[in-house]
């Protein structure tokens, strides 16, 4: 597809050299780029062990998830009666998937400073330079826009006619341009106040909100939704006004409707002019401004590593005090600082693991609400419930998750320092290293639901939730000692190696299960008394897990 696209602006040659740009140039620069994006892995897709697979198919992949996204809005737009709405749903969805998609999959291109260390030492202007980075952005949008209107678009076509189709052509094109500009000016804001690698933080941090936003949203929405109450009568409020998506869809309802009031006039204007207008600010003044402020930020961030790097070792973080609390050895406390800080820094662990947190809101969402008007009601009537034992121990399902992560990672290579260094038992640095998985999610997230907890249901849940952290922490060396055991992040991320996860899920499940059900009985024949002793148990059956793992031999290290 882009090699259509690149010929049909190749028609454009002309303008490009009177504006001064070298077009040879240009359009190799453009080519070299968009072969380099079908190698680059996007946002939601793993990298495949086998290698044979071709590396264009990761592209076509994601056009195919993108044209389903766009099919099922072109069926929303087909049986929504109400005209407005359905096209407000589209271009809303069209605006969102864009800017999802900048911000997501096309980050590493907007941020990629490498172009000015590899071709600008050579014979290329950095107008050349500078076009070629635009002209790269607009194909691959374009191949994405075609991807995810084509559906609507035809629907729009059947149903409204030829006039309204050809419209929304042109109302599609003005959405992607003001996402651009959207896209640009939030990077631009974030490195006026931060450096590239804080806006690759943001990024990240996105990538990982809108993984559970949809996790979460899957769950949760359906169950808000009463379809018995739903109508398709779409009333436009005074802040509608202000939305683009809005400025399409009543545009679209002037040409098919023929309206030309003050209103439908107006947003015409809006709609054609705001995004013309920004997008001719952001080639002439934020593209280039967002350009110098990233090499800037580069170069910056490179000395205050240089002139900062000693007073870092001066102070202790906080993952080094936590380690002289939780931590006996030095050897422990060096396994827990190690974990605490990749498990913060490491992309691929934080979209993995992060994610399986959010699952904590869909279950207790789940067990808290009903669907739509008694949703009110039960709330009211969880007081006289035990679903509390599930705000005790689901925390443990999923921080389980992170045991097998924790031995994966990308840069696997550095764990040769583990084996030429004079340890004696590495059973040490496992332990400090479950110590802080422990310390830094679950603690937190139990302290989290026992509050929740105490508002719903108040004192008595206190005895409860001592015996359920002792038994969840149990359970969690317990789980520990039967996987597999690794160094820290010593192993490559294999297929093969992960593909057990699920019968590791199954046991986690049944764990869970055995403790809710022993939790269960003990309160439901009121041995309250019990709950001290069974904790008590619990917490020496955790200083001998604990104390075996720290005397784990080298034998006993998978490899």
């Amino acid at each position: 597809m882009e090699k259509i696209l690149l010929r049909l602006l190749f028609l454009f040659r002309g303008v490009f050299k009177r504006q001064g740009v070298d077009v040879t140039q240009m359009f190799l620069i453009v080519q070299i780029k968009l072969l380099m994006d079908k190698r680059r892995v996007h946002v939601g897709w793993r990298r495949k062990q086998n290698e044979n697979e071709s590396d264009n198919s990761k592209l076509w992949l994601a056009f195919i998830v993108y044209g389903f996204l766009g099919f099922f809005i072109a069926v929303a737009i087909s049986l929504i009666p109400n005209f407005l709405l359905g096209l407000i749903i589209f271009h809303s969805y069209l605006l969102f998937m864009m800017a999802l998609t900048l911000i997501t999959d096309f980050s590493a291109v907007l941020l990629d400073t490498t172009d000015n260390q590899v071709i600008l030492p050579r014979p290329v202007s950095s107008k050349t330079l500078f076009m070629a980075r635009s002209m790269h952005i607009f194909v691959y949008l374009l191949q994405f826009t075609i991807i995810l209107a084509i559906c609507p678009v035809v629907a729009i076509f059947i149903k409204y006619g030829l006039l309204t189709g050809l419209t929304s052509i042109l109302t599609t094109i003005l959405t992607v341009l003001f996402a651009v500009f959207v896209t640009y000016l939030l990077y631009l804001l974030i490195l006026r106040v931060s450096s590239e690698e804080k806006v690759k933080e943001v990024i990240t941090f996105f990538q990982i909100f809108m993984t559970i936003l949809f996790a979460v949203g899957y769950q949760v929405v359906p169950r808000l939704i009463n379809l018995e109450e739903m109508s398709s009568v779409f009333n436009l409020q005074w802040y509608s006004y202000l939305l683009p998506p809005v400025w399409m869809s009543l545009m679209l309802e002037a040409v098919h409707s023929a309206i030309f009031d003050i209103t439908h006039i107006g947003m015409t204007l809006l709609a054609i002019g705001v995004p013309v207008i920004t997008f001719w600010l952001l080639v002439k003044y934020f593209a280039p401004s967002f350009a110098a402020k990233l090499a800037a930020s580069n170069s910056d961030s490179v000395g205050k590593k240089n002139t900062t790097g000693t007073a870092l070792q001066h102070s202790k973080t906080l993952s080094e005090k936590l380690s002289v609390l939780f931590c006996k050895s030095s050897l422990e406390r060096a396994g827990f600082t190690i974990t605490w800080k990749i498990t913060g820094r490491d992309k691929s662990f934080r979209m993995q693991f992060y994610p399986s947190l959010a699952y904590i809101l869909v279950f207790v969402f789940i067990f808290v609400f009903n669907r739509g008007q008694q949703m009110a009601e039960h709330w009211q009537q969880l007081p006289g419930t035990n679903k509390f034992l599930w705000l005790i121990y689901l925390p443990m399902f999923s921080v389980l998750g992170g045991i097998s992560l924790l031995s994966f990672n990308e840069n696997f290579q550095a764990a040769w320092v583990y084996y030429c260094t004079p340890i004696n038992r590495p059973g040490e640095i496992i332990s400090g290293m479950l110590k802080a998985l422990l310390v830094k999610y679950f603690i937190i997230i139990y302290t989290v639901m026992f509050v929740f907890a105490l508002y719903i249901w108040g004192l008595p849940v206190i005895d409860d939730f001592i015996f359920g952290f002792f038994n969840s922490v149990m359970c969690f060396f317990i789980q520990a000692s039967l996987s597999p055991t690794y160094l820290p992040f010593s192993m490559q991320p294999n297929v093969k190696q992960q593909s057990g996860r699920f019968v590791m899920v199954i046991l986690q499940i049944l764990l869970i299960s055995l403790m809710v059900g022993l939790h269960y009985v003990v309160i439901r024949f009121g041995w309250w008394w019990s709950l001290y002793a069974l904790a008590l148990l619990a917490a020496t059956g955790i200083f001998f897990l604990i104390r075996g793992m720290q005397h784990m031999p080298w034998s006993k290290i998978s490899s």
